[in-house]
């Protein structure tokens, strides 16, 4: 339900952000750069792309007042939005094209595996790359060395960086606190509990963790080396050594020119040697959103109307976030009832004639991932589906994808995980020595399990645990059944392990290394559909009321349920949101006494 205040305090914002004159729409160029105007120039046309911002699978809605007032930066832009301007390269009438890379664009690897293969499809449709670069970092370079030419600026500065992950181990400050923190779980490389069980990481998960960032590293080092056409030890030395000048990157092949400080526009006439040419934004244009008020507040307040399917289409479905039990849209999180509701949905719908289900997700409930995989099950009983992972699809984002389906990711995907734990915070010594103390009357010792000021019981404890390992059990079984192995073989690389996608394809729990249109490929041919069939992707993105009045209603929430022997620690591990989400979910269940079981993966194991 929406908070009533919402719609009041809504008002005065949009007054003071907004001005109230309309401006007339204009066309203007998705990537903010000047477009040439066409038919008043008989030069030759160079047409460009220029990635800026974070790229999502599938980006939310764009203006939010509330992000201007907190200080928040650019939602994220639609990855696939972009790859198709890349791909509408290979259709261009120029043979020369630019691709200016000194923005600020950030690709995850799963993303920057796409890019690779659609350079490549663009350079052998016969066109030659240029590729401008100022700064350079590791993601950077993989693309422009997909380029038949790299330009870089003369004080620009390569950062070769290896990936590597920062997990914070919060063990000692929670005994300093006097916060217990008790955990059931099943196996020992269920790496979300160890920082607060541990005050360092054990040697066996780092060893684990090391094995697969070498898995993921492997392709980097063979992404560069072949664009560059260098040996993948000089690529692994140069990460060694990660800090390089323009000139030192030059030196060692990683550029083929430097070139002044002035912009990609200038980069390309050195190199030229005339400016008889002109920049040509190749991106997709898009109508100027009106400022005129009454029409944003209209828009608003106006619900968006479901578009109906006329012809037969695959979809490509994203379920990203991390899983929630629910029934209500929550942004950012995958919520089971909402997700159930949209797959059978697509199930009933003979216009759709298969699925790719996009999966980008650390996992969460256990729960709501086992509703949403029986719902995928219904799904794939009429129709033909695939399962395309992102950057991560792991614990009960690799739950979901149990179904017997073929399953596709990418080498530095993320995914596995395949575990359970149960958690929860017990304050006790920290209360005590606030002089609390909590008085429980009760008629048996079962409430005394929700009691946040003393640790369970033995008896509690084995309850506890027999619940997780009822659920793991029930996890290795649907992984033997869908990947066609036995439990055994599947308990061995269980225990919360988490691969790459390459060592999850050598463990037989992905079935093949590929992107989305490898994915979509695969449905096509199941189907038995021809090229002409449309592609779209779901969930649509909300529309921007509801978005708004759902961060409003979350905001006031948080702000209501002050957890005031928490704040500090939550202050230290504020960027674990997934972290937190178990808290706080911990924390309102609480009262309920129903046990809350997670196959989750926690923030901090994102590559970086």
């Amino acid at each position: 339900m929406r908070p009533p205040f919402a719609a009041v305090s809504l008002l005065p914002v949009l007054f003071l952000l907004l001005p109230p004159t309309p401006l007339p729409a204009q066309e203007e160029a998705t990537t903010g750069e000047p477009v040439a105007a066409a038919g008043k120039s008989t030069r030759q046309r160079v047409p460009f792309l220029r990635p800026q911002g974070t790229y999502a699978d599938l980006a939310e809605m764009g203006f939010s007042p509330m992000s201007l007032l907190g200080g928040g930066g650019a939602p994220p832009k639609p990855f696939y939005r972009f790859l198709e301007s890349v791909e509408g390269l290979t259709k261009v009438a120029e043979t020369e094209v630019l691709l200016d890379l000194s923005g600020d664009a950030t690709f995850h690897q799963p993303q920057l595996r796409e890019l690779e293969r659609a350079l490549r499809r663009v350079r052998a449709a016969g066109k030659q790359i240029t590729c401008y670069v100022e700064n350079v970092d590791t993601a950077t370079l993989q693309i422009a060395a997909q380029c038949d030419r790299v330009l870089m600026a003369d004080m620009g500065a390569c950062d070769l960086r290896s990936p590597a992950m920062s997990v914070m181990h919060l063990k000692d400050a929670l005994d300093l606190l006097g916060i217990q923190v008790e955990v059931t779980r099943v196996g020992a490389f269920k790496g979300a509990v160890e920082p607060y069980m541990l005050p360092a990481m054990s040697d066996h998960l780092r060893a684990h963790y090391e094995a697969m960032l070498r898995s993921m590293n492997d392709d980097v080092v063979r992404c560069i080396a072949e664009g560059r056409k260098l040996a993948p030890a000089t690529v692994r030395a140069l990460q060694a050594q990660r800090l390089l000048t323009a000139k030192e990157a030059l030196a060692n092949g990683l550029v083929d020119r430097l070139v002044p400080w002035s912009g990609a526009q200038r980069a390309l006439a050195v190199v030229r040697g005339d400016e008889a040419f002109e920049l040509q934004d190749a991106a997709p244009k898009k109508k100027a959103q009106s400022r005129d008020l009454m029409a944003i507040l209209t828009s608003l307040l106006r619900q968006k109307k479901e578009e109906e399917i006329d012809d037969p289409q695959i979809v490509v479905l994203h379920l990203s976030g991390q899983i929630v039990d629910g029934d209500k849209p929550q942004p950012g999180n995958m919520v089971g009832g909402v997700a159930v509701k949209e797959i059978d949905k697509l199930a009933g719908n003979e216009l759709v004639k298969g699925v790719v289900v996009r999966v980008n997700s650390p996992g969460g409930s256990a729960t709501a991932s086992e509703a949403i995989r029986t719902a995928l099950q219904r799904l794939a009983a009429k129709k033909p589906v695939v399962f395309s992972m992102g950057e991560l699809a792991a614990s009960g984002g690799y739950w979901i994808t149990a179904i017997g389906q073929p399953i596709l990711a990418e080498i530095g995907t993320i995914t596995g995980s395949i575990g359970v734990f149960g958690m929860r915070f017990q304050p006790g010594a920290l209360m005590r020595r606030l002089g609390v103390h909590t008085e429980i009357v009760r008629l048996d010792e079962g409430p005394l399990m929700d009691a946040m000021d003393r640790p369970w019981s033995e008896t509690a404890r084995a309850r506890m645990q027999a619940f997780v390992d009822e659920i793991y059990a029930r996890f290795l079984e649907h992984v033997a059944v869908s990947r066609r192995m036995d439990v055994a073989a599947v308990d061995a690389i269980a225990g919360g392990r988490v691969w790459s996608g390459q060592q999850a394809v050598d463990n037989r729990l992905v079935d093949a290394i590929g992107g989305l249109e490898d994915a979509i490929g695969r449905v096509r041919a199941l189907a038995a559909l021809g090229p002409d069939v449309e592609v779209v992707h779901a969930p649509e993105p909300k529309n921007f009321a509801d978005s708004l009045f759902a961060s409003l209603f979350e905001a006031q929430v948080r702000a209501g349920t002050d957890a005031a022997l928490l704040s500090t620690l939550l202050a230290e591990c504020a960027r674990f949101t997934e972290v937190l989400a178990v808290v706080r979910d911990a924390l309102a269940a609480a009262d309920t006494g129903v046990p809350r079981l997670y196959a989750l993966l926690p923030m901090g194991l994102r590559v970086r």
